[in-house]
């Protein structure tokens, strides 16, 4: 092995309740505030652009015969770290402490600025992002809409050039979010459809606008009324009408952004440097799916899927493909609520087309256009989603937006029903009966029953093993069919389900039906701690079955099965989360966690290792 590879499978271990310093690389307390200061100190390098040995962590400030510590400090290019140099002062707090709490508000950040008279700019975040300027002719402190990046004296609109991909956005929707429901005088539900059509704007004018970014506002305007609205009629609302004529199927004609342009000025300032294109598939599905989450109550047993369940479908169901197939398989969501599954498989399937077009080109940038490109088509082509929520239904086609397209074939449709009671353009875009894959993860609950006997009477599992048709079957039961009238023959199913309809008695019929309709290719038991960020179904499993051609399900209900086949399963234990919904990450024997050379911690998922073992029982049992 040589000394490249060897670096790379080193192990960093850190002592429990402890982290890693990402300045100075040593041990600091494992903290709440502590992690704040840790992801601002990374936003400095990484999206700011200042040198790492610039900033200093916790660094004492004299203040008359007091010395207090600052949070993060940067000093000036090439000087020596001491009060006299600082340029910027960072004062990094939880998202719960407000600009104007007595002791950790902006006002301690206010101070620290008066204790260093060269300190030209300071950053106060919690609740919101607020950042001042001291005049160099008066000495006076005002408030701007950020601190410059690196190399500038001053903060500037930014170009198209100045963007930087996010290494974490939650905090930065959140704050957002918050802002908007402040000051906005909205309720939550309408706050977040604001935000996103901002979120809008932004991709939109990083896809299609030129150099000179319209989604930008220099900090002067950021707090001038006049370049407020200057923002707002000039560069936002011709920028969402652009959309409005894009996307019509996600918004009413004649829709617009409802916020007063003070609040789109500070949702501008906060996303204007970041590039959503360039951002990783990861950091902007958990950002999104937080933000959804705080807007979402799961009273119709609606759920999140966790990324991790999704992925592990989406890879496994992958593997049974050529890769050279993929682009042309079409791919459906029956409840797709906020896009779960559907932006697994458009990530996924967009790692494997960038690395074949990595492969044929040498020009990085190319390659990355043209698996863009590819992605968008084959998505716009082959993805599907159905929801009987309308609300999730928008959700999940700006999810697919924010993450590469696919969005125009997402309808409000209840799954449930035969496509003859669907408006037309649902029956018009859905493949029923004819999808290649079907992902999904039914409601559950006890309030989630199916009882129209119309619709009853078009399913086989009401009557399965049974002398009358049942009145009623909860929807996860049902489910099971429905899905599978989705699939074409030969295609494949993988549904999330509780682990009764696998192994309670009294659901024996269902599990006999399926095995009569389906071959049985995968049964995965989850851990009981998979969905507890989201209040589902506590004991989950993952059914994957490939659907029988008509001549085959007629000789299964005969008793006649031509072949014998084996069938995968695997047990994780761990899926990143604990009972309270908190991370857990790797350990050594002695307690130890393990993190990498960047000194992140490494999250204990078995879930995620279920793909490539399946790979491997594949590849074993040719």
């Amino acid at each position: 092995m040589s000394e490249t590879e060897e670096s790379e499978n080193i192990v960093y271990l850190v002592p429990p309740g402890k982290l890693r310093c990402y300045v100075t690389g040593k041990l600091r307390k494992d903290t709440p505030e502590e992690h704040v200061r840790q992801r601002w100190a990374r936003s400095l390098v990484e999206e700011y652009g200042y040198p790492k040995n610039a900033l200093g962590v916790e660094v004492k400030i004299n203040m008359g015969r007091a010395r207090k510590s600052a949070d993060i400090v940067i000093f000036r290019q090439g000087a020596p770290h001491v009060q006299e140099e600082v340029f910027i002062i960072i004062e990094a707090k939880r998202d719960d402490k407000k600009p104007t709490d007595e002791k950790y508000g902006e006002g301690q950040l206010m101070s620290y600025m008066s204790a260093c008279p060269t300190t030209r700019f300071g950053l106060w975040v919690g609740e919101e992002r607020r950042a001042f300027q001291r005049l160099p002719e008066t000495g006076k402190i005002d408030r701007i809409g950020d601190i410059p990046r690196f190399g500038d004296d001053e903060p500037e609109r930014p170009t198209r050039a100045d963007l930087v991909p996010a290494h974490e956005l939650t905090s930065v929707f959140r704050r957002c979010h918050n802002y908007i429901y402040a000051n906005a005088g909205l309720q939550k539900a309408e706050a977040f459809h604001e935000m996103l059509k901002l979120i809008f704007c932004k991709t939109y004018d990083e896809e299609e606008g030129g150099d000179q970014l319209q989604f930008s506002v220099h900090p002067k305007e950021r707090v001038s009324e006049s370049g407020q609205r200057r923002l707002m009629e000039e560069r936002l609302s011709p920028l969402f009408q652009r959309i409005l004529e894009r996307y019509p199927f996600i918004f009413d004609e004649g829709e617009r952004i409802k916020l007063e342009p003070r609040v789109a000025a500070y949702v501008v300032s906060e996303l204007q440097y970041l590039s959503f294109l360039e951002t990783t598939t990861d950091v902007k599905g958990k950002a999104y799916e937080e933000l959804v989450g705080e807007n979402l109550r799961g009273d119709r047993g609606e759920f999140f899927t966790p990324r991790n369940v999704c992925d592990m479908c989406v890879q496994i169901i992958m593997a049974l493909y050529p890769e050279t197939q993929l682009t042309a398989l079409k791919v459906l969501d029956c409840c797709s609520g906020t896009g779960g599954f559907l932006v697994s498989w458009l990530t996924n399937l967009h790692k494997v087309i960038l690395r074949q077009e990595e492969a044929r080109r040498s020009n990085v940038v190319k390659a990355r256009e043209h698996a863009r490109r590819r992605v968008r088509e084959a998505c716009n082509r082959n993805l599907f989603g159905l929801d009987i929520n309308p609300f999730l239904v928008r959700t999940c086609q700006m999810n697919l937006v924010l993450h590469g397209d696919g969005s125009s074939n997402v309808v409000r449709a209840d799954s449930v029903q035969s496509p003859g009671e669907w408006e037309e353009s649902a029956r018009r875009k859905t493949p029923y009966g004819k999808a290649d894959i079907v992902l999904t993860n039914p409601p559950f609950g006890g309030s989630a029953k199916i009882d129209d006997g119309h619709i009853l009477d078009q399913y086989e599992l009401p009557r399965s093993e049974s002398r009358e048709r049942r009145a009623s079957m909860p929807a996860e039961q049902l489910f099971v069919e429905t899905a599978l009238k989705f699939v074409k023959p030969g295609g494949h199913l993988a549904i999330v389900l509780p682990d009764g309809i696998l192994n309670n008695p009294g659901l024996r019929f269902i599990r006999s039906w399926l095995l009569r309709r389906s071959r049985l290719i995968a049964s995965i038991d989850l851990p009981k701690t998979t969905f507890k960020a989201s209040g589902g179904v506590n004991n989950p499993s993952v059914l994957l079955v490939q659907k029988l051609t008509r001549e085959e399900a007629e000789q299964a209900d005969k008793g006649i099965v031509d072949h014998i086949y084996q069938v995968f399963m695997a047990v994780p234990k761990t899926s990143g989360i604990n009972n309270r919904a908190k991370a857990v990450y790797l350990r050594q024997p002695d307690g130890r966690e393990k993190t990498t050379e960047k000194g992140d911690k490494i999250i204990d998922d078995q879930i995620a290792a279920v793909p490539e073992a399946f790979r491997e029982w594949r590849r074993l049992n040719k």
